[in-house]
């Protein structure tokens, strides 16, 4: 199936990958990168991309890649500060339309972080986006009691929607599937430094310890300061673990359905046994002869494949994991690229045998997984639960939950209610990845390895749920979960 984020692989090695790639702006306050510097960064950068890169050209034409190429050159002809580096590179690799492909936030240097996003500017609120509206989720510690539901209309003189639309040129995602791009610049975003946070320091620097901020609620306009956090501050308002994860992971019985909640599969960090808590959940509804389960992956960006693990408690025959054929750009790495390609299985820079190829377009056919959880198979696992099952998706599914989705519709196994998710049908690229340290910089490049193609045409999007029912404000006003309700009933019945 479709390989999910690798981030964790820099969590373990940041103190040697900081010293490899320290960038002179983190070095020295103030400092401006070089030109000279930067076209070292891009000439790197691109031929990484142009040798490796297995979906770079499924949406960019090769002119517009040179187009980039032409830009980037053009950008760099003069000294420019770290961050309006990061941000050319994050519209040169939003242009690719790969949601794999990015400047990832957080697989950055402690001293790229530090330079770039270390300052105490985050909002003291969590929201979505919603018809293009900022629409509040939690009050983190505003000090204005913001309620659910209510709208943020403008955050510093600038209205939000403007700041939507500033932020979404640099925004990734799958193909035209611009429903996740809009879906990952809310808060909570995904990964340690959501692309939010990110985009405003950049681009809405904050002047102030506070943000002016105005607010719609309960048929009020009201202006009001609200003191910023730092991110370690948010991050720990934001995170609410339960007592049996460390990732916010429930399994709670509502009557006769059990209700298995799972915020994120990037389950890398601990030694926490995931595959056990799944487990014991599905035992436990087989034990209590529960009617169905309901599984809720709408915020989920993916993570590792953990949707094997339920659908093993689903079938009685093995299932083949995905209709999607493996495709490489390269059998061996060229040796030019090796001092600046990171990765955690040696395995991806020489494919040897694995590869069968090229064919007359270059690409070759892998016949081997990318990482341990890219697999081919899933067999039968336990006791298989018979009763109903609904999941509740939406635009953040993409990777791994994309690939969850796809499967638990194709083959029946459950009823997908929400909005519409985020990958693409058309295929991803993922399975295996090179982080790129770009030495000028010190900036990170993730680059996925492994294209995935369908085997028939599909259409430039993600899945369509078996019963559409968009987010509301309105829910969030009465605290209630629309969606959640419906699948609760359909897995009752």
């Amino acid at each position: 199936m479709f390989h999910l984020d690798r981030r964790h692989f820099l969590t373990g090695t940041s103190g040697l990958l900081a010293a490899a790639f320290l960038p002179a702006s983190a070095r020295a306050t103030g400092e401006l990168l070089a030109p000279a510097a930067m076209r070292e960064d891009i000439a790197i950068l691109f031929d990484a991309y142009a040798s490796l890169h297995p979906g770079l050209y499924r949406y960019l034409t090769p002119a517009g890649f040179r187009r980039e190429r032409e830009r980037l050159d053009r950008f760099a002809g003069t000294p420019r500060a770290l961050g309006d580096f990061y941000l050319a590179l994050s519209a040169f690799t939003a242009s690719i339309r790969c949601g794999h492909s990015f400047p990832n936030p957080a697989n950055q240097t402690p001293a790229v972080v530090s330079a770039l996003f270390g300052r105490p500017d985050r909002l003291p609120f969590a929201f979505a986006w919603l018809d293009r509206r900022m629409i509040v989720t939690a009050d983190l510690g505003s000090g204005h009691h913001l309620p659910a539901g209510s709208e943020v209309v403008a955050i510093d003189g600038i209205d939000a929607r403007d700041i939507l639309a500033k932020m979404l040129p640099y925004g990734r995602t799958d193909g035209s599937n611009d429903a996740r791009k809009v879906a990952d610049l809310g808060i909570p975003g995904d990964g340690d430094q959501p692309a939010f946070d990110v985009l405003r320091t950049l681009l809405f620097p904050s002047s102030g310890p506070s943000a002016r901020i105005v607010v719609r609620a309960e048929g009020r306009t009201v202006a009001m300061a609200c003191a910023l956090m730092t991110a370690a501050a948010r991050d720990a308002a934001l995170r609410h673990p339960s007592k049996d994860s460390p990732y916010g992971w429930s399994f709670e019985l509502r009557g006769n359905v059990g209700v298995l909640v799972m915020p994120t599969w990037a389950v890398f960090h601990d030694e926490w046994d995931w595959r056990g808590f799944i487990d014991a959940s599905m035992d436990t509804a087989i034990d209590r002869q529960l009617s169905g389960i309901v599984i809720d992956v709408r915020d989920n960006g993916g993570g590792l494949d953990c949707g094997a693990a339920i659908i093993a408690r689903l079938i009685e025959a093995p299932l083949a994991a995905d209709s999607y054929s493996r495709h490489v750009r390269y059998r061996k790495i060229p040796d030019r690229l090796s001092p600046y390609l990171k990765t955690w299985d040696r395995s991806f820079k020489d494919w040897g045998a694995s590869a069968i190829g090229p064919d007359a377009t270059g690409f070759y056919i892998l016949t081997r997984p990318g990482d341990a959880s890219d697999t081919d198979t899933i067999q039968p696992k336990g006791r298989r639960f018979t009763g109903k099952v609904a999941v509740l998706v939406g635009p953040k599914n993409a990777s791994a939950t994309f690939g969850f989705a796809s499967l638990m519709q194709r083959h029946r196994l459950g009823t997908l209610i929400g909005e519409h998710t985020g990958g693409n049908r058309r295929g991803i690229n993922g399975g295996a990845f090179f982080f790129v340290g770009l030495p000028g910089s010190g900036i990170e490049v993730d680059l996925p390895l492994i294209a995935y193609w369908p085997d028939t045409p599909q259409p430039d999007a993600g899945i369509m749920p078996d019963i559409l029912m968009p987010a509301r404000a309105a829910d969030l006003r009465a605290g209630g979960d629309t969606a959640l309700a419906q699948a609760v009933l359909i897995a009752s019945n």
